[in-house]
């Protein structure tokens, strides 16, 4: 895009943008405000400026815009730039109207066409994960998975999943039960570690141990506190399915990420 000097009235600044009409000021301060979101602190003007890959002059104008309707405020005279009230009560209004749930099913039936394999969505429930949305997969499988099957924490995919993107006093309870009825306990260590695993690669994955035959990889779609708000599952005959790195369980986790990002998510 190139820059321009938007202060000439709607002739100099209607543009031709991805086949319809659009004004191209507001196109480039959204590039201001996105500089400002993505950076995550105040920045400095000329930090702006080159975030946003416009001119400080003109950065300077959209700021000094954005500070008298609230979008953004300054810290000081000649300070650093930050989001401002308004920006926020954007924000928490669009996340309102966001619906985590719905929005991670519409991923379950192009993600059973892609990779062949089931995906179903669970949610957190007092009984820990249920499985709330499925969409088989053209591969059938026999197994006793159906909607409002209630998922191991430690011994299914999608449970670790909930483990590890659940404050643990969330998962505790559910967690104690599962361990007095197994009638073996992990240490503390051993459950941090796997935490950690799944952390760092954003996919639980098992081979058999719930269902005998079947294996699971299993992502978080995660809300602005990167909370688990639901899993997102894929399970199949395919023992190398169990394998983090398989195709199907990066597609998996790359779709997570990008409706988490939607929801609002950091990590």
């Amino acid at each position: 895009m190139v820059e321009t000097d938007e202060g000439g009235g709607e002739a100099g600044i209607a543009a031709i943008a991805g086949g319809s009409r659009g004004i191209q000021s507001v196109e480039i301060g959204n590039r201001v405000l996105t500089a400002m979101m993505r950076a995550g602190r105040p920045l400095p003007l000329k930090a702006i400026a080159q975030a946003a890959g416009i001119s400080a002059s003109n950065t300077h104008r959209y700021l000094a815009s954005y500070v008298r309707d609230g979008l953004v405020v300054q810290d000081g005279d000649g300070g650093r730039y930050d989001l401002g009230p308004v920006a926020l009560q954007l924000g928490l209004a669009a996340m309102a109207r966001l619906d985590p749930v719905a929005r991670a099913a519409a991923e379950l039936a192009p993600l059973a066409e892609a990779t062949g394999f089931t995906a179903h969505l669970a949610v957190w429930s007092l009984h820990g994960a249920i499985v709330v949305r499925l969409h088989r997969s053209r591969v059938p499988f026999v197994g006793a998975l159906s909607l409002g099957s209630v998922m191991p924490l430690l011994r299914s995919a999608t449970g670790r999943t909930f483990l590890a993107w659940l404050p643990a006093s969330v998962t505790a309870p559910v967690l104690a039960t599962e361990i007095e009825a197994a009638g073996q306990s992990p240490s503390e260590s051993e459950i941090a570690v796997l935490i950690d695993g799944i952390r760092r690669r954003r996919v639980a994955t098992v081979d058999g141990s719930v269902v005998p035959g079947l294996a699971a990889a299993s992502s978080p779609v995660l809300d602005w506190q990167n909370e688990a708000q639901c899993v997102l599952t894929l399970i199949g005959t395919d023992r190398a399915l169990a394998d983090p790195d398989h195709p199907a369980a990066r597609r998996l986790a790359e779709r997570c990420r990008m409706v988490s990002e939607e929801l609002g998510a950091s990590a």
